[in-house]
């Protein structure tokens, strides 16, 4: 089966600078509370088991790198397939989700 998405390490796109995370709509689809308890600035949230409901929030940013993150990588990959389905096309998961995430992390 062909994937859907790429992988991008969570250890090695922690490191990288501001400008360069910028070239991605980050999603985080963990639930509110793995949410309100840390993510990354700036990301979107929509739950993996909302993103059939609430894909047109994205809809925006169709033609954009989208960068889904979970906890470990697992969600995130269901959530890849649900927007492949719905025609998003450029699908990354943040491999080792917020698990091996070093970067910055905010509660706001």
């Amino acid at each position: 089966m062909m994937e859907h998405y790429k992988d991008i390490e969570a250890g090695e796109f922690s490191q990288v600078d501001e400008s360069e995370r910028k070239k991605y709509v980050l999603v985080d689809v963990r639930t509110s509370e793995e949410y309100e308890e840390g993510h990354i600035p700036g990301a979107i949230h929509i739950p993996h088991d909302e993103m059939e409901e609430r894909f047109a929030e994205l809809n925006p940013h169709k033609d954009e790198k989208i960068l889904l993150i979970c906890r470990s990588g697992r969600r995130s990959v269901i959530a890849a397939h649900v927007l492949h389905s719905k025609g998003f096309s450029q699908l990354y998961n943040l491999k080792g989700g917020m698990l091996e995430w070093t970067g910055p992390v905010t509660k706001e």
